[in-house]
């Protein structure tokens, strides 16, 4: 199947997507809590790495669930769908990228956590290959354009992002790798919905997976990485960073976000349709 005969995106898939995305991926997670309760202390290596394997395919849920609702079919269809992009792509997500990594510089002073920068490029490239990034597939190349056939960005980007936050539940009761108990879901869920407006604005300019695909991984390695931002992230504690620089800077790439959306929403309507071509 090719990328032209594909389905796109439409909201009366959002069901069965929502059903293979978050059956794949409780079902693995499930797995690995029953084995992580089994052998709680101590247990083996070959016990861990099947632990790990488990938590692994669990993260595929959202790519699996997109590529079965769309029908995507076939190595060259599934590289179009992860790789095709609209001119002038790298050029914004560089733009996000650097915004990003600006707030979160700014706002921890310029401190980094100790060996942060030693482990940045292996975690870079872990969370766009294996975790977090390759989420993107399903949250930005499926739900959240067929979400926007029927919402407005605002509440398509809401609902995306809690459907997100949703589905990361299971790490709340499994920290074998996955420590989240110091953290407050709640937290999570805005941060959540503030990243799927980003996104969302990323994918509409650019229609490219790939580059949601590396700024979500990017976003997940800078938090680490700066003294204090992962704190402020996910319990709200602002002790080590400046909460100026840190909502300065969220806010305004937030109405960035909602601001680039609709100048190319309005782009994309002023074009001449194919019937009209």
């Amino acid at each position: 199947m090719t990328n032209e005969t594909r389905i796109e995106p439409q909201p009366k898939l959002v069901w069965p997507f929502l059903a293979w995305n978050f059956g794949w991926t409780w079902g693995f997670m499930l797995l690995a809590i029953i084995l992580k309760n089994l052998w709680p202390e101590n247990p083996p290596i070959l016990y861990l790495a099947l632990e790990g394997l488990l938590t692994s395919l669990s993260m595929f849920g959202p790519v699996i669930a997109s590529l079965i609702v769309l029908k995507i079919k076939g190595f060259k269809a599934i590289c179009s769908f992860i790789f095709s992009s609209k001119k002038g792509t790298w050029l914004y997500l560089l733009l996000f990228s650097g915004s990003l990594a600006v707030t979160f510089a700014l706002a921890s002073g310029g401190k980094l956590v100790d060996g942060a920068l030693l482990s940045f490029i292996g975690s870079f490239i872990y969370l766009m290959t294996l975790a977090g990034g390759m989420e993107e597939p399903g949250w930005r190349g499926f739900l959240q354009p067929a979400l926007e056939k029927k919402f407005s960005m605002l509440i398509a980007s809401s609902i995306t992002g809690l459907a997100w936050a949703c589905w990361h539940i299971p790490l709340w009761f499994y920290d074998r790798f996955y420590d989240r108990s110091q953290d407050l879901f709640s937290v999570f869920i805005i941060f959540s919905i503030l990243l799927s407006f980003w996104l969302a604005a990323l994918y509409k300019k650019t229609q490219s997976v790939l580059a949601c695909n590396i700024f979500h991984a990017l976003s997940n390695t800078l938090i680490p990485t700066f003294v204090g931002i992962a704190q402020a992230n996910n319990q709200l504690d602002f002790s080590q960073v400046n909460p100026f620089f840190y909502f300065g800077g969220v806010i305004l790439l937030t109405l960035y976000s909602i601001y680039l959306w609709y100048r190319t929403d309005r782009e994309e309507k002023a074009l001449p349709s194919k019937e009209e071509v």
